[in-house]
């Protein structure tokens, strides 16, 4: 009767250990990767209050946001913050980018582009301001990613030139990229925010129009 072989079977042991944890690993990233673009939505839903932003956040409330003089060029003056860049914050799903000009839609790489043909707030009538629904790391304040949270009755502000707006959503739609309609004037201010809907999609365009609070 031959001994057992110790040593050989020690290494099937380790070899097989190994394998183990190897796929293991590659489950836990496999999950990890899966997840990831939807970290946002949980953050939304598990926890609603650490995503808002208020208007007057100070420098050092938002220094852990990711670039972020980027985003506004805030300064303290008396204890009050002056935020000095065209800027659009929405408290609810802790949106804060800057609202920015160009010919073309290549200005989206640089923050919330206002359509050219459209108004601005200073101007009433109707201001279209389109933003990405997903190009940064999540959790991001740069992007639109959690428009479809918003409801009739929220509220956001737009600092405009160095004067604040504060404006109601009133409707929030879902339409063809065709319906060019959204952008008509109206005669009561307002804001129409544009965004690819579904997530992940460019099929139609997700609508929020928020109307100047009186």
């Amino acid at each position: 009767m031959e001994a057992p072989d110790f040593k050989s079977l020690a290494i099937k042991k380790k070899r097989k250990k190994i394998l183990i944890i190897l796929l293991a690993t590659i489950f836990v990233i496999a999950i990890m990767v899966a997840v990831y673009p939807f970290l946002p939505l949980l953050k939304y839903k598990f926890f609603a209050e650490s995503v808002k932003v208020l208007p007057g956040e100070s420098e050092e409330a938002v220094a852990n946001q990711e670039e972020i003089q980027d985003i506004a060029s805030v300064s303290e003056i008396a204890g009050q913050t002056e935020i000095k860049t065209n800027l659009l914050i929405i408290p609810k799903i802790g949106v804060r980018i800057p609202i920015v000009e160009g010919d073309n839609e290549t200005a989206l790489n640089r923050g919330a582009w206002r359509l050219p043909e459209t108004s601005t707030p200073d101007k009433g009538n109707n201001t279209a301001i389109a933003g990405h629904r997903w190009k940064y790391r999540p959790p991001s304040e740069k992007t639109f990613y959690l428009l479809d949270k918003v409801e009739i009755g929220d509220s956001f502000q737009i600092f405009w030139q160095g004067e604040e707006y504060d404006y109601r959503i009133v409707s929030v739609d879902v339409v063809l990229p065709t319906d060019v309609w959204v952008l008509n004037p109206t005669t009561v201010p307002t804001i129409t925010l544009i965004t690819c809907t579904p997530l992940f999609s460019t099929a139609k365009r997700l609508i929020v129009k928020g109307e100047l609070a009186q």
